[in-house]
């Protein structure tokens, strides 16, 4: 039976026993979403074992059963780990490259050879929390028919990069232009990933400064994005100078369900 902890041990924030923002890891550490997903980036710091959302026990069984009243809260970590994201931060804010040699392309046509990678990055990231229009656990068939779409709708308006490390596709990211009369001058950045294995080396910069690249090319002036909030890519846009336009709330669920507001942010491209 789950001990069901009260709190996060990070932040003490009250997490009772039908929260569903509470994660656990095998060993029953309690941390919130926000921290298990912003600051531990879904490892529990004691363990090493994977942040999982956490079962919410059924209210008659509560009175029998009730869940445990002891807090754990280690007020040095918080600051650990948020020293440790800085510097992480720090070094995508600078680009810096992998150790291997990193290749950003755009894929300009219907390159097939690409379904199979492209649905194991997607798998990915939706099995390690970002909410990205899909449910966990995500299929193989149904990832590979979303890239299907994607791959042949890929033109002049939907562009696709990818990025590969040793001829794996470790991250890619779209940007849909609008074709409106009235809103040719700007574009959507959409789907940005990275593999986990891939990530805090730049990889998410190094995309989005081709997106932007282009999107002046194109003389696109304005982009536009949304992002869950709490999440690792809001942490990126803001690095980049992204504004933050507002927060529309419940506007999409997690991928276990649960509905979580939306940040929407933009860009104004200077020529």
């Amino acid at each position: 039976m789950l001990e069901l902890r009260p709190s996060c041990e990070c932040c003490d924030l009250d997490l009772p026993a039908d929260s569903p923002l509470a994660r656990i890891c095998s060993f029953e550490c309690t941390f919130c979403a926000t921290c298990a997903e912003r600051l531990l980036r879904g490892r529990c710091p004691n363990c090493g074992g994977e942040l999982v959302s956490r079962p919410r026990r059924a209210l008659d069984k509560l009175g029998d059963h009730p869940a445990s009243t002891r807090r754990v809260f280690n007020p040095k970590l918080q600051a650990e780990l948020s020293s440790r994201k800085s510097q992480r931060t720090g070094a995508e804010r600078s680009g810096a490259a992998v150790a291997t040699p990193l290749v950003l392309r755009r894929v300009s046509t219907a390159d097939l050879s690409l379904l199979e990678p492209l649905a194991d990055l997607l798998i990915d990231a939706v099995h390690s929390g970002a909410s990205i229009g899909f449910l966990a656990p995500l299929s193989r068939p149904t990832a590979e028919q979303y890239w299907r779409g994607v791959l042949s709708a890929v033109g002049e308006l939907l562009l696709l990069w990818v990025a590969e490390i040793d001829g794996r596709v470790v991250g890619s990211v779209q940007l849909a232009l609008c074709d409106k009369d009235n809103g040719r001058h700007r574009g959507e950045v959409q789907k940005l990933f990275v593999h986990r294995s891939a990530r805090g080396h730049g990889i998410a910069t190094l995309l989005m400064n081709e997106v932007e690249a282009e999107a002046r090319r194109r003389q696109r002036r304005l982009l536009v994005l949304d992002t869950l909030l709490g999440s690792q890519a809001e942490d990126v846009y803001r690095h980049l100078n992204w504004t933050r336009a507002g927060e529309i709330p419940e506007y999409a669920t997690s991928p276990v369900g649960e509905l979580f507001p939306t940040v929407v942010y933009f860009k104004a491209l200077t020529p």
